[in-house]
């Protein structure tokens, strides 16, 4: 009945149509097939050996190649009938570019297109299956999409809508930006720019270089390049003079201003201090005032070798009458600044000193206590070094702060017990 409804004894093929029992009847009859064979007892007798293979069905198809027939043929089926869902994918999207991501049936599709071309890219043009390359090639099915840049155009045509609607929100600003001041010139610090315009624009002159050079991968339309033209955008401004000429004095203008508040910043260091000689230890926010100074001082220098220098006569001056020392090194300033970081790290010892009365209620730490016991014992050696006639770091004045919080400059064996 098999037979004459599929026209072959094929069970694996027509599995889905091949009842549990007939299977059972198969397999069992090629197993009895070789004891047959083999002259042992079995169920088979010559009458339904010949009555088996006058149907078709091969009781030995490892040995007649037909395990290997029918497996190529089953095969085929399945290649054809997956061309058949590629060739209606095609109808429908235009392309053979079947994502292998995607889920359910069209996931299995994409797996098998990738399969092909992971075939072809291994064995080659001359290995690949000739019918199957012939079918292929007539629905202009690509080996290697990412090469010719097919899977790109696909991938731009997909993404296209929400690009361009990110691109053109950019460029309602950049002519919004254009109605308020009268031109498209922006720089990094342009006052009135929103967020982002500056790097939106450095990138469409660079995408336009590559779409000139007729690079696939460059993001630039041109629809995008009309629409640019159209308000007056250009393209490679540095190669415009009077853009140049606009650029240089913006720039000016925003390093005067820079310029000048960091010279406010610098005269309320000296009515606070007293001095100009501003250390990083003199607190986080006077650490760019120091870069700042040490940069002047750079400047001063080439100044005075006629050299081309942004600090003019002007600001020389503005920096001389509050008292700006531009050679430290050499004037005893050097030293100075040492002994002002020297201070600064005392003072902030110090301070740790206060804290440690407080919660201790004296103010003489074992030698042992972390960062306190060390330092203590340095000032009374200090202390006793000012006793013999020795110059020292140790001030009157720090000796004051010292006693006015009961620190003990000579340890007896009292205040030894009391601590």
């Amino acid at each position: 009945t098999h037979h004459a409804r599929y026209g072959s004894c094929d069970i694996v093929r027509d599995a889905a149509n091949v009842p549990p029992l007939l299977k059972s009847f198969v397999y069992e009859s090629r197993k009895q097939y070789k004891k047959f064979r083999a002259g042992e007892r079995c169920t088979l007798t010559p009458e339904r050996v010949r009555e088996l293979e006058g149907l078709g069905l091969d009781l030995a198809p490892l040995e007649s190649g037909g395990t290997r027939a029918n497996h190529d043929r089953r095969f085929q089926m399945q290649w054809d009938g997956r061309f058949a869902e590629l060739e209606a994918y095609r109808a429908e999207h235009g392309d053979c570019l079947v994502s292998c991501v995607s889920k359910g049936a069209l996931g299995k599709l994409g797996n098998w297109v990738r399969g092909q071309r992971k075939l072809y890219n291994k064995v080659g043009r001359e290995g690949f299956p000739p019918s199957r390359l012939a079918k292929l090639e007539s629905i202009g099915f690509d080996f290697d999409p990412v090469s010719s840049g097919s899977y790109l155009a696909k991938k731009r045509l997909t993404m296209f809508p929400r690009v361009d609607a990110n691109w053109n929100k950019h460029f309602s600003n950049l002519v919004r930006y254009k109605e308020e001041h009268g031109n498209i010139i922006i720089g990094p610090n342009s006052e009135g720019a929103p967020t982002g315009l500056y790097d939106w624009i450095h990138t469409q002159r660079k995408e336009f270089k590559r779409f000139e050079a007729r690079d696939r991968k460059a993001l630039m339309y041109k629809a995008w390049i009309d629409k640019l033209d159209g308000i007056g955008f250009d393209w490679a401004p540095m190669k415009n003079d009077g853009f140049s000429t606009m650029l240089r004095e913006r720039q000016s203008k925003h390093f005067t201003k820079k310029w000048t508040g960091h010279y406010e910043q610098l005269k309320e260091f000296k009515k606070k201090n007293g001095h100009c000689y501003v250390t990083r230890q003199s607190g986080s926010e006077e650490e760019c005032l120091a870069s700042w100074i040490h940069v002047q001082r750079k400047h001063k220098k080439n100044h005075d070798l006629s050299k081309k220098t942004p600090l003019t006569a002007e600001r020389i001056k503005l920096l001389d009458d509050i008292g700006l020392d531009w050679a430290p090194a050499t004037s005893g300033g050097l030293a100075k600044i040492r002994q002002i970081e020297v201070d600064a790290v005392w003072e902030g010892v110090f301070r740790k000193l206060v804290s440690f009365k407080k919660k201790s209620g004296h103010a003489n730490p074992k030698k042992a206590t972390p960062k306190l016991g060390v330092w203590c014992c340095r000032q009374r050696k200090l202390y006793a070094q000012n006793a013999k006639g020795e110059s020292t770091t140790l001030t009157d004045e720090k000796i004051a702060k010292l006693e006015s919080i009961g620190f003990r400059f000579v340890n007896t064996q009292a205040s030894v017990l009391h601590i």
